[in-house]
């Protein structure tokens, strides 16, 4: 019982970063979720044996996988509806909301309905952002109660709700959303206009994404605007925001990752001569293959010796960050060079490309289209921007096994 409740941790927060893993299959994401399923189901077995457990490793450690773990099992073991009575103070963490999320989303729906109800439309801020959080897991519409808790109290179930209405393709939300970006609160402008842009607005919500990115932007909201904005900004402004982006060491890899998202083929050349560059080189040679569809591994596209890891502070500030890029291969600038130069009539200027092709050819599901996560989060961007309401495809949603294959459950 001890040994699952420490891999339980361990194999959640290996998901959590996998769903963002630039070389993870479904196959990948299908294991580590087996995994995590039989150690959960043993301890939930064990009742209250298995939650003490688990508050144990939590005790030793507060981290996502821990956390998670201990909500989990409490949430079988007591049936309250109020979060004080389901865990104790040392789960219930603002700073691992995401973990309390995730793990109530992994509980069966029966489960969760009656505190869902309860919840979403309750006084305590954080039962709302986990409910925000399983109806975004599940892609489930909360109807009436989402419009209310876009102008919340507390700013971080205002940000959940606002991402929340562009998951779910809620278009009518829009004048809402773009409202708050003109106007509202400062600290959340860009979930207004990330939102408002993925859903449709292309007046004002572009251009706040377009200058969001600065040297002390966190690196999640960084990365989503970059891998956003070139998809709904003109392509002048796109490659001015590009620019500017380079023009700072700090904002370089974010200018990488949206050139990646451009997906112009007048860029290539210069993605290659980035690539000389070791804290550039692999986000660059990512950025190459997001646009080209080459396989830095699979057609031996990448160093034959991988050099020691560059220092990115950038990088080393975020967990998901550091993973993305521990996990990118080194490619090598001169193979690729004598890749492109047999497949560069492919590519056409005034012509977006995704993954070798036109990005406006391309059709769900995303997994048809995308094997590895990362690409199928670039691909469901694309797709979504295309068609405002409806929802933003699940990269991250379950995935179950087919006669041959995998497909994803959402």
């Amino acid at each position: 019982m001890r040994l699952h409740a420490e891999n339980a941790g361990f194999v959640a927060s290996q998901l959590r970063l996998g769903r963002d893993g630039p070389n993870f299959r479904l196959v990948e994401i299908f294991d580590l979720e087996s995994r995590l399923a039989g150690h959960l189901d043993a301890l939930v077995m064990g009742r209250e044996a298995g939650v003490e457990l688990a508050l144990e490793n939590l005790a030793i450690a507060a981290e996502y996988g821990e956390v998670f773990t201990a909500f989990h099992l409490a949430l079988h073991a007591r049936p309250d509806l109020a979060l004080t009575a389901i865990a104790p103070p040392e789960v219930l963490l603002w700073d691992q909301v995401a973990a309390l999320g995730a793990a109530a989303a992994w509980c069966a729906p029966e489960l969760m309905a009656p505190r869902m109800r309860d919840w979403i439309g309750g006084l305590d801020p954080m039962a709302a952002w986990i409910a925000l959080e399983v109806c975004g897991s599940r892609r489930v519409d909360p109807k009436g109660h989402l419009k209310p808790l876009l102008s919340h109290r507390d700013p971080r179930v205002a940000a959940r709700a606002m991402q929340l209405a562009a998951e779910l393709g809620r278009a009518d939300l829009v004048p809402d959303l773009a409202r708050l970006a003109d106007g509202g609160d400062p600290a959340l402008r860009f979930r207004a206009a990330w939102a408002a842009a993925l859903l449709g607005d292309r007046r004002s919500a572009p251009t706040i994404l377009s200058t969001h990115i600065t040297p002390v932007t966190p690196a999640p909201e960084a990365r989503m605007a970059a891998e956003l904005l070139p998809l709904v900004l003109d392509d002048r402004a796109a490659r001015a925001t590009i620019a500017r982006l380079m023009s700072d060491r700090l904002t370089e890899r974010w200018g990488i990752l949206a050139t990646g998202a451009l997906g112009a083929a007048d860029t290539l050349d210069w993605l290659l001569r980035q690539m000389a560059e070791p804290v550039l080189s692999r986000i660059a040679g990512a950025a190459f293959c997001r646009i080209t569809g080459a396989r830095l591994s699979a057609e031996s596209l990448e160093l034959a010796e991988f050099p020691d890891d560059p220092d990115d502070p950038v990088v080393a500030a975020c967990p998901q960050e550091s993973f993305i890029e521990a996990k990118l291969y080194w490619p090598d600038p001169q193979k690729l060079a004598h890749w492109l130069a047999p497949n560069r009539s492919r590519f056409v200027a005034q012509t977006r490309y995704l993954l070798g092709v036109a990005a406006w050819t391309i059709q769900p599901p995303i997994e048809a289209v995308a094997t590895y996560q990362l690409d199928q989060r670039a691909v469901a961007l694309e797709l979504a921007t295309r068609a405002p309401d409806t929802p933003l495809p699940n990269w991250r949603g379950a995935v179950v096994p087919q006669p041959r294959g995998f497909t994803r459950r959402w």
